[in-house]
């Protein structure tokens, strides 16, 4: 998924289904549960309007104890959830109620068919870990094991290697869960989180978004994300998230003071304006010195000095050109003119470049301005998410401020390789999704 399509549960769409109040009509099953819980997360919106709906006469009965139960409403929810008990689906949602409320024998005492039923197994060992009781974990995943599902089997085995402080092995067990289910939201999320503790922060980012991808709101997993976008100076993209943690349990309060502090960091420290000021000016500084009409005698001199961007071009004076043998006047001159096209001059300290405005970049480095069709038969118009690059090429994209197929088409290798944090495998891998489209990088 790209940075641009963070997490599927966006404040600002709406999204097409089915009502959920609808979907509870007839006999409550496991089944037609799952289909509530998805159609309640489906938007924002669908949240804020069943929080109406409880303040109106129309909420009662069951009803209202499930809606209660799917906002986090345990407490309001259980006397609603007691009165069907015995349905082996309400059963489940009574658990993890008391579960909630931290009331852990007696949401196992509703679970009295978790020996035969999968999902009462499950929610079990979901009470267990909540409660991180290990030893009983462990025996109750040992007598329920055979009515598990394989890939259940494969996360529980995962938390049971965690309890043990086997991380390696817990992230192999969340591993062959996913290689089974690619969308089980635990197992993304486990994994996340122990990759996360390893401060491998990239791939965690990329497993945190994909767990939010699939409801219910994981309000620790979009929490952990925020932070991990804090971390990275990306106040803004952090607080939506702690939004969205908010807008599923308003009363969280950490997801409210990590929210606060990074609200304090965007009006500190955020100028809009002046990052992008500053990512142009460091695209024109990365820009590769092969990407300019230069003499043979002149670019082989700058190679073998090791001057091969026009951030390095800037750094030496007109002294230590000329020192060089085979580089005389005319070479000079010939970079100078360059130079000067682009704001820039020989011999410039850190703290000139740091105050150098570089608004008249040519054209040749500043992205087209052409909107992304996404229904174009020309590829070069499609947006550049169409691709689905990797987590580190999108990074790139984003940097180079890429919006359509053929704008990335339009940079050199030398210019992506120029690049922070950009290596042979992401160049290999843009090549490929380019040639899918029968296109190539210029020169």
């Amino acid at each position: 998924m790209s940075d641009g399509s963070m997490m599927s549960y966006d404040a600002g769409t709406e999204r097409p289904g089915t009502d959920p109040l609808n979907v509870l009509d007839g006999a409550i099953d496991h089944a037609r549960l799952s289909e509530f819980r998805a159609q309640v997360f489906r938007s924002v919106q669908e949240i804020e309007r069943l929080r109406d709906w409880l303040a109106s006469p129309m909420a009662r009965g069951m009803k209202r104890g499930l809606v209660l139960w799917s906002l986090g409403r345990h407490a309001e929810a259980l006397p609603l959830l007691e009165e069907q008990k015995a349905n082996p689906a309400i059963a489940v949602c009574l658990a993890r109620s008391y579960a909630a409320l931290g009331r852990t024998d007696e949401a196992l005492k509703v679970l009295g068919n978790r020996k035969t039923d999968a999902l009462q197994a499950s929610a079990a060992l979901h009470v267990l870990e909540r409660a991180n009781r290990r030893d009983e974990f462990a025996k109750t995943l040992a007598d329920c094991e055979k009515v598990l599902s394989e890939t259940e089997r494969f996360y529980f085995q995962g938390r049971l290697r965690e309890f043990d402080g086997d991380a390696v092995g817990a992230i192999a067990c969340y591993d062959e869960a996913l290689a089974r289910d690619n969308a089980h939201p635990e197992a993304l999320f486990r994994l996340a989180l122990n990759v996360d503790l390893r401060g491998e922060d990239e791939e965690a980012r990329e497993l945190y978004e994909r767990a939010l991808m699939h409801p219910p709101v994981n309000v620790s997993c979009v929490i952990n994300l925020g932070v991990l976008y804090e971390d990275i100076g990306n106040f803004r993209r952090a607080m939506q998230c702690f939004d969205l943690a908010l807008q599923a349990q308003p009363d969280n309060a950490r997801a409210r003071l990590y929210r606060r502090d990074a609200a304090a960091a965007l009006s500190m420290y955020y100028d809009e304006d002046q990052e992008r000021r500053e990512d142009k000016k460091n695209k024109v500084l990365r820009t590769p010195i092969n990407d300019f009409e230069l003499s043979v005698r002149s670019r082989n001199c700058l190679a073998k000095m090791g001057v091969f961007t026009l951030g390095d071009l800037v750094r030496k004076t007109e002294q230590e050109l000329l020192s060089y043998k085979n580089f005389g006047e005319t070479s000079l001159e010939e970079i100078k003119q360059i130079l000067r096209a682009k704001g820039l001059r020989l011999g410039m300290a850190p703290e000139e470049l740091a105050s150098t405005s570089l608004e008249e970049a040519d054209e040749a480095v500043v992205t087209s301005e052409e909107t992304p069709d996404p229904e174009s038969p020309d590829p070069r118009r499609r947006p550049v998410s169409e691709l689905d690059l990797s987590v580190r090429s999108r990074r790139i994209v984003d940097l180079l401020k890429i919006r359509t197929i053929g704008d990335l088409s339009n940079k050199t290798e030398a210019e992506l390789l120029a690049c922070p944090n950009f290596g042979q495998t992401s160049l290999n891998e843009i090549r490929s999704k380019l040639d899918e489209l029968g296109l190539s990088l210029r020169g």
